[in-house]
């Protein structure tokens, strides 16, 4: 039995979607495969209706009320409500069906041979509120079991001396064997630990579009923009604007808005969970975004996209472009003159025989893991 130790309890589309992958890629070589139900309050609280965040005081976990996103989620009304059902409905079909164990000295391990911590950025201390005991591997119940981190992520190139010295004293403790999604991390992270650590994909990118078209729910809206942001741009803002007035186009946006203020002429559509999100991405006209997710979905569907800098988390996004020889499609913050970008012809040829490049590496560490 192989388990997966990873962010399936977010309700965040790239999250799911990158368990949905990692755990239906293990089950297509026949082996049984179960994605471990790990989900503390600390880290689920900001998905609930009645949104409870965490911080740590000294040494103390904290919990709060948080009335920003109390306030958003009564805003969204209806459509925060099927969102969440949509959520439960994907996570429940497709990944677990088990109630969730909130702490991780209740985490057993001995049923699996192996167990793959990642994808995501189960590594990023400000993620996870201060590092977490169960994706470092401090469980008591392993029992022979061999624990892998497979994509794992610290959400960018490096990490600050204190926090690394504690990450990389539970990695040489626990764990077997080592990858990471970004090649900046996984350089650095071979340099810390005096060994090798192998930089993989995201687990989403070991299917191809027609694994995530079976499953894609096609939305009623046609000929739009999609715009799926992870932080306020407004250059972004204001390009979106430009292109859907040049091209008559409507905008349709799908990430949870990240300010109370909705921007006119942008459709929100935040009811749906991954299949219908699967589903704006294929069915879009072109695609803008500074999402890690929502470049990846792009590729993977074959769509014009242009993406815009994250100001915190770029890495991801870069390593990824430049992995697939796709650098041009990033337009850093400040750059002038761009929109020529969205319109230069990808190679989807060249992009498919990179992306199998990069697929063969990846697969072969999981295969070797799982042998």
């Amino acid at each position: 039995m192989i388990g997966i130790l990873t962010f399936y309890w977010a309700d965040d589309y790239g999250a799911m979607l990158q368990t949905y992958a990692l755990r239906r890629f293990i089950e297509k070589s026949g082996l049984e495969t179960e994605v471990i139900p790990y989900a503390p309050l600390r880290l689920t609280g900001r998905y609930h209706i009645v949104p409870i965040t965490a911080s740590i005081r000294g040494k103390e976990l904290r919990y709060y009320f948080n009335c920003w996103l109390f306030i958003r989620n009564l805003l969204l009304g209806a459509s925060f409500y099927k969102r969440k059902k949509n959520m439960r409905e994907f996570r429940r079909n497709y990944l677990t069906k088990e109630s969730a164990v909130k702490h991780a000295e209740k985490i057993s391990l001995e049923k699996f041979s192996c167990v793959f911590v990642g994808s995501d950025q189960v590594w990023n201390p400000k993620i996870t509120i201060g590092f977490d005991d169960a994706y470092l591997g401090r469980m008591e119940s392993k029992k022979g079991c061999r624990l892998v981190a497979y994509g794992a992520s610290f959400g960018g190139a490096r990490l600050p001396e204190r926090e690394c010295a504690e990450l990389i004293e539970a990695v040489r403790e626990n764990f077997a064997e080592i990858s990471l999604r970004e090649k900046g991390a996984a350089d650095f992270m071979s340099r810390c630990l005096n060994r090798s650590t192998v930089n993989v994909l995201d687990p989403t990118l070991l299917l191809d579009r027609e694994e995530w078209e079976r499953i894609a729910r096609k939305p009623e809206e046609e000929d739009y923009i999609l715009l799926y942001d992870t932080e306020e741009n407004r250059q972004m803002t204001e390009y979106i604007h430009e292109l859907a007035e040049t091209f008559h186009k409507k905008v349709i946006q799908v990430s949870m808005p990240v300010s109370l203020k909705h921007e006119p002429g942008v459709r929100l559509k935040v009811s749906g969970g991954p299949a219908e999100f699967l589903g704006y991405v294929q069915n879009a006209w072109c695609v803008v975004t500074n999402s890690f997710h929502g470049t990846v979905f792009s590729i993977l569907m074959e769509k014009q996209f242009l993406v815009f800098a994250h100001s915190e988390r770029n890495e991801r996004m870069e390593s990824l472009l430049k992995k697939l020889d796709m650098e041009t499609r990033l337009v850093n913050d400040g750059e002038k003159d761009f929109e020529h970008k969205m319109w230069e012809k990808i190679d989807w040829q060249k992009t498919r025989k990179y992306m199998e490049r990069e697929r063969a590496v990846s697969k072969k560490f999981i295969n070797e893991n799982t042998e």
